[in-house]
């Protein structure tokens, strides 16, 4: 297939869409056995909050930036290891190489890449690729979201506190499920790692909800776009949301706690009690 560069920022957005699609998921394609090659097997650097970065993650980063900017050289680039300031863009990519680092560096295979592109500040594609469990998330906004073909919905939502329902999953951070119990959440906590893995897991109805205490923008923007597209909502809790992208912000160190699932006040509901000092 010919390439295609698509070099005005006021191109239509259907055909920017049908190629920013075609070009992430052959560079994901491409990564793919790479990256199931190394998980598991990398050596491990500390960035300068103390969390882990590999390698992989900037390789991962470099491919897709590189794969990008030669389609779509007028697009930013919003990427947790490279440039964390929104750029001036009409079109803006958010990027987070890894998602789940430590889980790839253990071997563990609840990770992800995860990609969005966003229109004046608004994600209007999502990709969430897991290759470890050969699972591969796509959203477009209005056009809904899928998996490898499949259609994706939210699940029904179940009464949160009802210990009949202690066999459905709810995706929480480290920080959420310690208070669950406490706060009379009788669902099932599942501490897997990955919010946008998790946010995946919410749209494809496997889970009923996702909250998480300090994402950042590159951890939601692909998934929660999916939950959108699946018929959920996300909320965002206490401070001004991550999304829609400012001009000029920062993301290094921005991050709100924020949910999802079928319904606002299903999660707002459900939150009430599990983060600190609410």
């Amino acid at each position: 297939m010919t390439d295609v560069r698509v070099t005005d920022p006021h191109e239509p957005t259907s055909r920017v869409l049908r190629h920013a699609q075609r070009i992430v998921t052959a560079a994901l394609d491409e990564l793919r056995p790479r990256l199931l090659e190394t998980t598991g097997r990398v050596a491990v650097d500390a960035k300068g909050d103390g969390t882990p970065v590999t390698a992989i993650d900037h390789e991962v980063d470099d491919r897709l930036t590189t794969a990008i900017a030669a389609t779509f050289p007028s697009h930013g680039v919003l990427c947790e290891e490279r440039d964390t300031v929104v750029p001036e863009t009409d079109w803006t990519w958010i990027i987070d190489p890894i998602d789940g680092t430590s889980n790839f560096i253990a071997g563990l295979p609840y990770w992800c890449v995860s990609v969005a592109l966003a229109h004046e500040g608004v994600p209007v594609l999502g990709i969430v690729d897991a290759p470890a469990i050969e699972r591969r998330y796509v959203g477009v906004r209005g056009q809904g979201a899928e998996r490898d073909g499949r259609q994706l919905r939210v699940r029904t939502t179940v009464d949160a506190r009802d210990p009949r329902n202690a066999h459905v999953p709810v995706m929480l951070t480290t920080g959420t499920a310690r208070r669950a119990r406490t706060a009379g959440v009788r669902l099932n906590p599942r501490v897997m790692g990955s919010t946008a893995l998790d946010l995946a897991v919410v749209a494809e109805g496997n889970a009923v909800a996702s909250v998480a205490i300090r994402p950042h923008v590159w951890d939601i923007a692909a998934g929660g776009l999916l939950v959108e597209e699946a018929g959920g909502q996300t909320v965002t809790f206490r401070g001004r949301p991550l999304l829609p992208l400012r001009p000029g912000v920062d993301h290094r160190t921005l991050a709100v706690p924020f949910g999802a699932a079928p319904e606002e006040a299903y999660v707002v509901d459900l939150v009430a009690g599990l983060l600190p000092d609410r």
